[in-house]
């Protein structure tokens, strides 16, 4: 056969023993004595069985490893077919790696058989990591302690993540022992990679995520924040990315818990009211100034016998919009100057809506 016997798919011709077979892409070609075959791959074993009868050694070995080789397609097929099938946003699909590791057995370790080898691990002896250890031992609580990840290295345990707990419980003096989980290491190099990777993947609990967690432990200050936000009509924002508010979601909750204790909740609920009413639809970025300035000149006219318009005050918030209040406070370098800058912006703005 030349190049030129090719067809332009890559298929040809040979002159087989059972005749001429036309030999297209993936075929087996295959010699059995002195005679030569061509066919499909899954034809095989058949036509070796044709040729050579069934009780010959190749044609058994083929047959009982293609039978295995099925019968491992068939659990994988089922296998897949009642596995749920990994989706994340959008229904795509996720590119699951292989598992590191195998599942750790929880188990209890005694506190004085833990070490913490220094080579990898953070220093516990400044001033916040020693309050947090002191916190942690005069507040136990198991249900707060979750199990620590452990190393057993050359017969030793070595702490890889819990050391303020473990720190906390040798202060205390009277807990013997501390749920762990074991893994196995050779070095501490290994060890310090899972340290990394532990400390990495945490997401740090974001002022608004303690916010609403508060609110519904029935922290006092988180529910009044909460409870005045909701009376005027609007809602804390659960992101602090501007790009994922909401039209009526406000986010700066300090600002709220400080204002309610210096001008009350009467004037925080108006404010926030006209920020609402005055901003009805819109995503309200940069308001927390606004806020901030609304609250020092309700109380400012208040105590000067004048008191606010409200719809008037609206009205100018609206004319002036968002992006016009948030001129007034450009160039400001501290929340003092962003604050005078916006009760001065406030106060003229709504001192000329009032001579008209």
């Amino acid at each position: 056969m030349t190049t030129a016997d090719l067809a332009a798919d890559g298929s040809f011709d040979i002159a087989a023993s059972d005749g001429t077979v036309r030999v297209e892409p993936g075929f087996a070609v295959f010699e059995c004595g002195e005679r030569v075959f061509a066919c499909p791959p899954k034809m095989v074993q058949d036509k070796l069985a044709a040729v050579a009868g069934d009780d010959n050694q190749v044609v058994a070995t083929l047959a009982q490893s293609t039978e295995a080789a099925r019968e491992r397609k068939r659990v994988e097929n089922a296998t897949l077919r009642h596995a749920p099938i990994a989706k994340v946003a959008g229904d795509k699909p996720l590119r699951l790696k292989a598992m590191i590791g195998s599942p750790p057995a929880p188990q209890f370790a005694l506190v004085n058989h833990l070490q913490v080898d220094d080579s990898y691990q953070r220093s516990i002896e400044g001033g916040a990591s020693q309050k947090l250890i002191v916190k942690i031992a005069e507040n136990w609580d198991w249900r707060l302690c979750l199990p620590l990840i452990v190393s057993r290295r050359d017969g030793s345990l070595y702490v890889i993540d819990g050391q303020h707990r473990l720190e906390a419980a040798k202060l205390r003096g009277d807990i013997r022992d501390l749920p762990v989980v074991v893994f196995d290491f050779d070095d501490p190099r290994a060890e310090a990679e899972l340290f990394v990777q532990a400390n990495r993947s945490r997401r740090a609990m974001s002022k608004l995520d303690d916010f609403h967690a508060a609110v519904i432990a029935g922290d006092a200050k988180a529910v009044a924040v909460n409870t005045v936000v909701e009376a005027a009509g609007l809602t804390v924002g659960r992101i602090q990315a501007w790009q994922y508010w909401k039209p009526g979601e406000v986010v700066f909750v300090t600002a709220i818990q400080r204002a309610l204790h210096n001008q009350g909740a009467a004037t925080v609920e108006m404010a926030l009211g006209m920020i609402g009413r005055a901003f009805e639809g819109l995503v309200l970025t940069g308001v927390g100034a606004v806020f901030e300035g609304l609250c020092a000149i309700l109380q400012q006219r208040a105590k000067e016998g004048t008191p606010i318009d409200v719809t008037l005050m609206e009205t100018v918030l609206a004319e002036v919009g968002i992006p016009g209040w948030k001129e007034a406070v450009e160039g400001a370098e501290s929340g003092q100057e962003r604050a005078e800058s916006m009760l001065k912006a406030l106060a003229a703005a709504y001192a000329e809506a009032e001579a008209e």
